[in-house]
């Protein structure tokens, strides 16, 4: 993490820009997805559908912050511990909080079977052919093989050569694209193992990151980010294009120090309870709209009323298990990081 002052700020826009994606999400499933998926008793609340690609952006944040991390990452082991504690005590509890309301209060659409849900807490589910307790968890898997692999990427020592690895993922992106355009199958496996429907986002995270660090080195990574642009225009729906180019001006906007204002504190908190938040908002959200509907409560209020109270479950799971097991699992990482030192000092 970075330190000096300027640096620490921009940190903080940066996990503001998180929050307000997973208030995004949010709004969209509690507004437009519930109103799809399950319908409205009554009048609906305003949809708002531009909150669905919050993820775009939450994936262009990841690409940023996991090649920052890597940059300071000692070793492999290092990483996967700083990514284990920071994911998945909350993830687990998570889905532990999420179960109590869909099995008490929730639609029986919502109660898939407990063998599912005991998969789930491998947070790849998907690929294994269970399904999500919570359809937002999705995005989870996706973020995890981008980790592993970038762990590849710096267990081998390419980082350096990120430039040419992001352009043969572009190429990637564009070939499978273009065949699922024109109803040719690829392996299905290899697709979501790849993430190749969602690699160009985080390509443009690193981008961004390289930017703020290579200045002299701009050119080329601009070079690059509207290459990203042109693949995803490619590759993908017009819509992903439009999503693209927004996500990329926030970022500009981030990376040249204009988004000071995102430094309030309701942004910051936001910021810090994001991961809980985006964990905990669908299933228990629409377990409590339609609970709530039941008895009467308008479409606008139930949405209204779930969005408090993941709020208040997401800060209570954010400085209850978040944040303290992530502490405990980093600190008992050191020690034995240090008993280790002081056996090989005293052999020595």
């Amino acid at each position: 993490m970075q330190t000096s002052g300027s640096k620490a700020s921009r940190i903080v826009e940066l996990d503001a820009l998180r929050g307000l994606a997973a208030l995004a999400v949010v709004a969209f499933h509690y507004t437009t997805h519930y109103g799809n998926e399950v319908g409205h008793i009554g009048p609906a609340p305003i949809s708002l559908a531009f909150g669905n690609y919050g993820v775009h952006l939450f994936f262009m944040i990841s690409g940023f912050v996991i090649f920052m991390t890597l940059e300071h990452t000692r070793t492999a082991m290092d990483f996967v511990v700083s990514r284990f504690s920071r994911l998945f005590p909350a993830y687990w509890a998570a889905i532990l909080i999420s179960a109590a309301f869909v099995y008490t209060i929730g639609m029986s659409a919502q109660q898939v079977p407990w063998r599912d849900v005991a998969i789930d807490f491998t947070m790849i589910q998907q690929i294994l052919g269970a399904e999500h307790l919570d359809g937002s968890y999705w995005t989870l898997q996706v973020e995890l093989f981008f980790y592993m692999q970038m762990l590849f990427w710096f267990v081998l020592g390419l980082l350096h050569r990120i430039r040419w690895i992001i352009v043969a993922w572009l190429v990637l992106a564009v070939i499978c694209g273009l065949a699922e355009k024109h109803d040719i199958h690829l392996s299905y496996t290899a697709r979501e193992l790849l993430i190749v429907r969602h690699i160009p986002y985080f390509a443009l995270g690193i981008l961004f990151y390289r930017i703020r660090t290579h200045p002299l080195e701009r050119r080329g990574d601009i070079a690059l980010i509207g290459l990203c642009l042109v693949a995803i225009g490619l590759a993908f729906k017009p819509v992903y294009l439009e999503v693209a180019a927004i996500s990329t001006a926030i970022f500009a906007l981030f990376a040249a120090g204009l988004l000071g204002g995102l430094r309030w504190a309701p942004f910051a908190f936001l910021g810090t309870i994001s991961y809980s938040l985006y964990l905990l908002h669908q299933a228990i959200g629409f377990s409590l709209i339609w609970h709530l509907e039941t008895v009467g409560v308008s479409a606008s209020l139930a949405a209204l009323v779930a969005a408090v109270a993941v709020t208040i479950l997401a800060t209570g799971l954010t400085f209850l298990v978040e944040r303290p097991a992530m502490r405990a699992i980093r600190r008992a990482r050191r020690r034995r990081l240090d008993a280790r030192a002081l056996r090989h000092a005293s052999q020595a």
